[in-house]
């Protein structure tokens, strides 16, 4: 889903998490807590000198594969809805109620941030900073240059004195 104008005049944009991530994700952490417990809980019981060592190593596979699983199940996909005046981020997660900020110009700042990579070449993102220290993220450009063409339709949307014109596909 792209960056749209809706027949209510409002700029949309979606920062989406695709179900395969989800799927990997949960997958990915099952497999590490389940292939860790299976193989390990022989040194753990019947009790013995060495269980407390590979009740640790197991530990640490949940602690790992756990999280994983979770942000799989529970990473929130965004919706920035830009209109006169207001920002509105909606947050959905796939077992939780949805969750929405509303943003004025007195209680925020937009910014191009760079976010940096381990490896390959740097990404770029609009950051919303709330006022009350919160950050929001739009979805990642390659360019610095794209990144600031979706910063100036934000500002476009949320300066403008009455709803902008419905695109057609």
């Amino acid at each position: 889903m792209m960056d749209t104008i809706g027949e209510d005049g409002l700029f949309r944009h979606p920062v989406p998490v695709p179900f395969a991530l989800r799927l990997f994700l949960v997958l990915a952490g099952l497999f590490v807590v389940t292939v860790a417990t299976w193989e390990l809980h022989p040194g753990v019981w019947p009790p013995n000198i060495t269980s407390p060592f590979f009740f640790f190593l197991i530990l640490g596979a949940w602690s790992v594969g756990g999280p994983v699983a979770w942000a799989g199940l529970n990473g929130a996909a965004g919706l920035w809805i830009v209109g006169p005046g207001r920002i509105t981020i909606e947050r959905k997660r796939p077992f939780l109620k949805l969750r929405r900020d509303t943003f004025g110009e007195n209680d925020m700042h937009l910014e191009v941030v760079e976010v940096e990579a381990m490896e390959g070449d740097s990404t770029w993102a609009v950051i919303l900073s709330a006022a009350d220290g919160r950050r929001f993220e739009t979805r990642e450009f390659r360019t610095r240059a794209a990144a600031e063409r979706l910063l100036k339709r934000i500002e476009t949307a949320f300066a403008a004195t009455e709803p902008l014109k419905p695109q057609r596909d």
